[in-house]
């Protein structure tokens, strides 16, 4: 029911970047029902929101309502870690059943990750998912911001600047 794979085998313990790809496979038997995906990260690691656009509900659990679907998910680390094998709990709550599953990543110096392994697979869809990203104002609010307006006014020093300024 839950497939998960990282984009790279190791992440850097400082300032590290890597990618979750869950992909929700469905059973034969069930019916297609909405249902919440959660993900607990170690101490230390974070995650922003998915790359999909799906909502995610005031429990940050990404809410999928369709089956066969694939989330996809940033995470990355801020400060420094401490190095060691990690694990990743993803679980798919719906209103019937919870399916968890995890996944190890491996925390590591930055000397060490030149002997990293790239799943092509999550690869290539990260990048499908950027290509047919909707457009940047397609559903965004739009801002304006007033430019600053300067003005020539007359103070108590501006006769000495008219008296004493030099043009070239």
């Amino acid at each position: 029911m839950l497939d998960i794979k990282l984009a790279k085998s190791k992440m850097e313990n400082e300032e590290g970047m890597n990618h979750l790809w869950i992909q929700l496979l469905q059973d034969e038997k069930t019916q297609p029902q909405k249902s919440e995906i959660q993900i607990r990260l170690p101490k230390g690691i974070y995650r922003s929101n998915n790359l999909n656009g799906f909502v995610e509900n005031e429990r940050e659990h990404i809410v999928v309502d369709a089956p066969d679907q694939d989330v996809i998910v940033e995470i990355f680390t801020q400060d420094a870690i401490q190095c060691g094998e990690m694990t990743i709990v993803v679980s798919l709550l719906t209103a019937e059943t919870t399916v968890s599953q995890e996944i190890s990543i491996q925390i590591v110096e930055e000397d060490e990750m030149d002997r990293v392994e790239i799943d092509e697979q999550v690869v290539e869809r990260i990048k499908e998912l950027r290509n047919t990203a909707p457009p940047y104002d397609a559903g965004t609010d739009i801002i304006s911001i007033r430019p600053r307006i300067l003005e020539k006014r007359d103070n108590e020093f501006s006769y000495l600047e008219k008296k004493y300024r030099v043009d070239y």
